[in-house]
């Protein structure tokens, strides 16, 4: 599907998806949906080969569900789903963000209205108050934005936060290949090497007992590792 380049004029959003991948997220999915369909009508949730009752649910709580695996295949992956359903039902803009509630639905209304003013690609930022956030995910954050920064030609704030608002044409042109936590690092390069207008909008940083993160500092550290040295030579 073909979708036009960046416009450098502002323009009305139009039809937007909330695209929510998940994985064991019974608990706090339907939650999460409720409060994301106060703000934005369409949701859909990618479960991502879940073994408990994510994805009903999630299609209790009203949402759209796709199912991926089994195996599991990676938030990565997940979100390419979601990008790939939007595309093709002719949304104008996704919003991603994660089932486990540390992105605060009601924020969504910021990211879109940071489209709306002539962005392409508004990300969370979550640095600004770092009291909450395990060392090593403040480590990790640091050095991969400063190094997606450097790739992408634009000066990023936060390159690891997966909420996001973007227009259609990100996606549409900006493929990742990554299917882990990586995918999300891919974007902003692509995106930013492109033209587009990429800006952050402050969202608190919220982790909470009994909700283990998905990401591997470790691992998924040296899956970035292997994406940035990749950009690396095919740029210089």
């Amino acid at each position: 599907m073909k979708v036009d380049p960046p416009s450098p004029a502002p323009e009305p959003v139009g039809r937007a998806l909330a695209v929510i991948p998940a994985y064991n997220e019974a608990p706090r999915i339907a939650d999460i949906i409720r409060r994301t369909r106060c703000v934005v009508e369409d949701v859909l949730v990618v479960d991502d080969a879940s073994t408990d009752d994510t994805a009903a649910v999630a299609a209790d709580a009203g949402a759209l569900v796709l199912h991926n695996g089994p195996p599991n295949h990676g938030k990565g992956y997940a979100l390419r789903t979601g990008f790939a359903f939007a595309l093709a039902e002719g949304y104008d803009a996704v919003v991603t963000l994660d089932a486990d509630g540390q992105h605060p639905p009601e924020l969504i209304p910021r990211f879109l209205e940071r489209l709306a003013e002539g962005c392409d690609l508004v990300y969370g930022n979550r640095l600004g108050n770092l009291s909450t956030m395990p060392a090593a995910r403040v480590f990790s954050n640091r050095t991969t934005t400063a190094l997606v920064s450097l790739l992408a030609g634009v000066r990023l704030c936060d390159s690891q936060c997966g909420m996001r608002a973007m227009r259609s044409w990100v996606p549409a042109e900006c493929p990742t290949r990554s299917d882990h936590f990586a995918a999300e690092s891919e974007q902003l390069i692509l995106a930013g090497r492109r033209g587009g207008r990429l800006a952050p909008v402050t969202i608190p940083t919220l982790y909470f007992a009994g909700s283990a993160s998905k990401m591997n500092v470790a691992l998924d550290t040296l899956r970035f590792a292997a994406v940035w040295f990749g950009w690396l030579f095919r740029i210089w």
